[in-house]
């Protein structure tokens, strides 16, 4: 007798556990011991095309450009900053250890920054220029934008690049990995001059433009499993490839709200790099003793430019100069002593640690003219503040010397660097040491 045989196969599917990130938007997203570290957590928007999202880079709030291309020749440097991504990512900045993405532990070998120019347009960073490696067209014809990964070195391309992160850029709690906002690379924005015209959405018809265009010209996202950006290859171009756009975009810059003033124009031609003052000592300077020591600044100037402090625009480009404190700290500490004028500038530069172990305290550095006159000293290249803020028309401050060549002029001027105690202070003794850039600027 056959027997039959009878069997049921049973197929077990096996279950995988997927990893994943996701943006970080709420503190309810993190661990009670990341809280309890002093981790944080917050809303934010992403890198949009609007003025509200992208960062300021730090450049200065006017660039000057010459309109004579032989005085100032395509591939000129017209601005430089190099920022910190927490306050030049984003409008709003970012605070150290504010968590802006959140993955599985498993997705360890899977984390990137990636970056590069906005290539979806012509002039956000789809068109590089001829005469400068790297830099890219912009909306204002004539000038010409690059920024640098200054973890990477990498310029930004119009095609996505990455730097993978690792243990040492994020906090793991948990089962989790968390990214900070501290993780991401700080930037070098610069702009230059150029003659290319190919690409561009306008020129400059008078001698002032406020650029007001919002698009994202850099862009800053993070790659992860499970993100919308996951599918991201390096090297594919950007203006075909952004996906999770603008969501998983923490950082956007872009050139909105600088003006750009075209016209007859000085540069700095010549300046100490350092002015030693001879040592004094506190009972010298409690009697109204000084110490001082002479120093010189020259200039080249079109013979057209026009020396004044004034913002009239109707037929020509003003330009003035002055003397930068380009230290936060001294600016604050001045600030709080108030040797502050009316109109932001300062009378006094003080030293860059200035009430710090070792550093003299209750002195001051002022600047005076070829005439004794004491000039006060600007804390930002913000134009129309005047005398008072620390802009003087160049003129005022130097001498020609009668040199003119092509239509080319320099000037000289004479300054005094003076040590002296602040009126109302105790002074210490210690070292003095702080940092002072000349700057020159159409207002």
């Amino acid at each position: 007798m056959k027997k039959i045989l009878g069997g049921i196969l049973i197929f077990i599917s096996p279950m995988f556990s997927q990893a994943s990130c996701t943006k970080v938007t709420s503190t309810s997203s993190l661990s009670s011991e990341l809280i309890a570290a002093g981790y944080t957590a917050g809303s934010w928007i992403g890198a949009c095309n609007q003025s509200n999202c992208t960062g300021n880079a730090g450049l200065q709030s006017v660039i000057s450009i010459s309109s004579n291309d032989n005085f100032m020749p395509s591939g000129s440097l017209l601005g430089s900053a190099t920022s910190s991504f927490l306050t030049a990512g984003a409008s709003i900045a970012y605070t150290q250890n504010q968590i802006l993405f959140r993955c599985d532990i498993a997705d360890a070998d899977s984390l990137y920054e990636i970056y590069g120019t906005n290539s979806t347009y012509d002039y956000t960073g789809a068109q590089e220029v001829e005469d400068i490696e790297r830099a890219y067209f912009t909306y204002l014809s004539g000038v010409a934008l690059r920024f640098t990964n200054m973890e990477t070195g990498e310029y930004y391309s119009a095609y996505w690049q990455s730097k993978k992160f690792d243990e040492s850029n994020w906090v793991e709690s948990g089962d989790y990995i968390y990214i900070p906002a501290s993780a991401f690379s700080d930037i070098k924005t610069e702009i230059f001059k150029t003659t290319a015209q190919n690409y561009t959405g306008s020129s400059v018809t008078s001698n002032r433009y406020f650029y007001n265009q919002q698009l994202t010209q850099g862009l800053v996202a993070f790659r992860g499993p499970g993100l919308s950006t996951s599918s991201i290859v390096d090297g594919t171009h950007i203006g075909n490839n952004h996906p999770g756009w603008y969501t998983n975009y923490p950082g956007g810059f872009s050139l909105y709200g600088i003006t750009f003033i075209k016209g007859a124009a000085c540069v700095i031609e010549d300046y100490p790099s350092t002015v030693i003052l001879p040592n004094t000592s506190v009972p010298a300077l409690n009697s109204d003793q000084s110490s001082q020591q002479l120093f010189s600044i020259s200039l080249s100037c079109e013979d057209s430019a026009v020396s004044s402090v004034s913002t009239s625009t109707t037929s020509s480009a003003n330009v003035a100069m002055g003397f930068l404190v380009n230290q936060s700290t001294a600016v604050t500490a001045a600030t709080n002593l108030g040797l502050v004028t009316s109109n932001g500038g300062l009378t006094h530069l003080l030293d860059t640690n200035y009430g710090s172990s070792g550093v003299a305290s209750g002195v001051g550095i002022k600047i005076y003219d070829e005439s004794g006159t004491a000039l006060n000293l600007l804390t930002s290249t913000t134009p129309a503040t005047g005398n008072t803020g620390g802009w003087y028309a160049y003129k005022d401050l130097t001498t020609s010397q009668g040199d003119s060549t092509d239509g080319i002029t320099t000037y000289t001027g004479n300054f005094t660097a003076s040590l002296e105690a602040i009126s109302g202070e105790t002074v210490t003794a210690g070292s003095v040491n702080a940092q002072l850039q000349v700057v020159v600027s159409f207002q």
